[in-house]
């Protein structure tokens, strides 16, 4: 801020020194005052607004004192009959349309000013959210990965049947932890500025599938008729685990979880069915409130003893609503749950995010207090 404000010219005494040869004008040409009356005020409006802030002390004193000696050289030549006496009307008249001006200029340098503020600490948010999805990685994800190493060094050595069954109910918890960190990751970086890029989602997919396949035997089916979509990669990567996270965790070794894509309508539908015991009916239309323009969000989302924080689908939420999409749950093909989102091709996202509410509301609130300074003062 100090290094902008350094490399902003002052126009302070350039407006001055106009002033003075405008005030010296009116003084040497007795009956034609009103054209450098006019020059000095149509100076002050020209430079006002230009470069440096003039502090509210300096304005008043230009304001005074060039009204008070201009008004004085008007008034006395209207006393001499030199002029008018209609022509003093423009004294009030002149610093009242200035004064305006003025107010109006102010408000929209302290608005600047807050929202320079505000996207200098937007930019610091982001990047104080990279951090802590970078820390957060590694601060978790590597001690977890070491201990289930150790874990499994222990078991491959291990021939105590009671020592097994401990050591595989420790593995699974650490296994849960790090489903944990992965969704938390995730959800960390669902807050950020979304970058949009066209790219191949049948590709991503299949990424999608391969990379589950490892960690988890099951039988899996990928459908990708997606095609290419301009979108967050990062964002619907996310959607994708979260949804197969979840499918995972209500089916079995054997079970079918199926990861598709497709174009339809006007929309790309994405979204993962399985084999498993499916949703009820109240559970269904619980998580499918919302989606109509008519309906509220729910403030709670469908639990039942397999749930976990609840914190993946308000991302898989707030990803769609930020497309102007829904999020749709049915029962599957296989016997199981099938939840889908349908993007609209071509939205771009329109949700306001934390940073934005947050710069209107201090924009709003900065034109409320100039206002009422106006009105007071």
């Amino acid at each position: 801020m100090d290094a902008e404000h350094r490399t902003e010219r002052d126009l302070y005494p350039w407006w001055l020194g106009l002033a003075v040869v405008s005030t010296v004008g009116m003084w040497v040409q007795p009956g034609d005052e009103t054209i450098p009356y006019h020059i000095g005020w149509a100076g002050f409006g020209l430079m006002y607004g230009l470069g440096r802030a003039w502090s509210p002390r300096r304005t008043a004193v230009a304001l005074g004192l060039f009204t008070g000696v201009t008004g004085g050289i008007l008034v006395a030549r209207a006393a001499a009959g030199v002029l008018a006496w209609q022509e003093t009307a423009e004294i009030p008249l002149m610093l009242l349309l200035v004064a305006l001006m003025v107010w109006h200029v102010r408000r929209r340098q302290l608005a600047l000013a807050a929202a320079t503020h505000l996207a200098r600490r937007d930019a610091q948010r982001a990047h104080d959210h990279e951090r802590l999805t970078r820390l957060t990685s590694h601060e978790l994800r590597t001690p977890l990965t070491i201990a289930r190493g150790y874990v499994e060094l222990l078991r491959s050595t291990e021939t105590r049947t009671e020592r097994i069954v401990d050591l595989d109910v420790v593995d699974d918890e650490l296994q849960r932890l790090s489903r944990v960190c992965d969704r938390l990751v995730r959800v960390i970086q669902a807050q950020t500025e979304p970058e949009l890029n066209r790219f191949d989602v049948d590709e991503l997919l299949r990424q999608t599938g391969e990379r589950w396949a490892i960690v988890s035997a099951r039988r899996w089916v990928v459908q990708a008729e997606a095609g290419e979509v301009e979108c967050s990669a990062e964002r619907l990567r996310a959607v994708l685990d979260t949804l197969v996270e979840n499918a995972v965790r209500y089916t079995r070794e054997g079970d079918t979880v199926r990861i598709f894509g497709r174009r339809k309508g006007g929309c790309v539908e994405l979204g993962v069915a399985d084999s498993g015991p499916g949703m009820s009916p109240g559970q269904m239309a619980l998580l499918n409130r919302g989606t109509a323009p008519t309906e509220a969000v729910p403030d709670t989302l469908p639990r039942d003893a397999l749930s976990q924080t609840g914190l993946g689908l308000g991302l898989v939420r707030s990803v769609v609503a930020a497309r102007e999409g829904r999020l749709l749950a049915r029962t599957a093909p296989e016997g199981g749950a099938e939840v889908a989102v349908y993007l609209p091709l071509g939205t771009a996202p329109a949700i306001e995010t934390p940073s934005q509410l947050a710069l209107n509301g201090t924009l709003r609130r900065v034109m409320r207090d100039a206002t009422a300074r106006a009105a007071t003062g």
